[in-house]
């Protein structure tokens, strides 16, 4: 990280309120949260099931909008944005990588990888030729016209890893990415996600209860209570 770089994620006063059930009870999920995150960091989520862990994850994402707060992504208000604008944010400057891989079965590997390449705009050639360059790195350059039936939990979540990248984002968001991986797997994971930041200066946040993966990361906060707090 350069020091006097300008922030990538500036959030203040964060709040976010759901209406429970018929009854109509509010459950206040955040409540006040301030967190800044620079270029080429890696942040670890961490907190008990329900803390809001995901909520935050998907506000920093522009796919959810909070109660209260302001949210700042490279100087851009994105709670000034329309729907659409937030749409390009994402496709341009965000990557997702979620717990389950959300694979298109009956398309394969390759296919799967150049998807947000397509939507964007880009050659079906263009495209074709990035998604094996960035698969060849993660190391499934042999399973390319592979369906998701026929590739292990890791080389699933590795071609999802590989979607996300596909239009070079400045940051990926990962949502418990090996909770539903052994842990040899989960650790493959792991590795790929630090050699991406560290090789590539991406920016990582990952939410996660993993302590073996929270501890990889170069910064933790904890929520609880709808509040953040530096852990560790």
């Amino acid at each position: 990280m350069k020091s006097g770089s300008q922030p990538l994620f500036q959030v203040r006063g964060l709040k976010k309120s759901f209406i429970f059930g018929k009854s109509g009870k509010i459950i206040e999920v955040l409540k006040g949260i301030d967190l800044t995150i620079m270029p080429g960091e890696m942040l670890a989520i961490e907190g008990a099931s329900g803390a809001g862990k995901s909520t935050l994850l998907h506000i920093l994402g522009a796919l959810e909008r909070p109660t209260e707060g302001q949210v700042y992504f490279q100087d851009m208000d994105l709670l000034n944005r329309s729907e659409a604008d937030l749409a390009e944010i994402r496709n341009h400057y965000i990557g997702f990588v979620f717990q389950f891989h959300h694979l298109l079965p009956e398309f394969n590997a390759l296919e799967n990888t150049i998807m947000p390449g397509l939507i964007q705009g880009m050659s079906l050639k263009e495209a074709e030729k990035n998604g094996e360059k960035i698969l060849n790195q993660l190391g499934l350059g042999d399973r390319l016209m592979h369906k998701p039936g026929e590739l292990s939990g890791g080389e699933q979540q590795r071609v999802a890893v590989a979607r996300a990248l596909m239009l070079n984002p400045r940051v990926i968001l990962a949502d418990e990415p090996t909770g539903n991986l052994d842990t040899q797997t989960g650790e493959e994971v792991h590795n790929l996600l630090v050699h991406i930041n560290r090789e590539q200066g991406i920016t990582i946040v990952v939410v996660t209860h993993n302590p073996a993966l929270a501890v990889r990361m170069n910064r933790r906060v904890l929520l609880v209570d709808g509040q953040l707090y530096e852990n560790g």
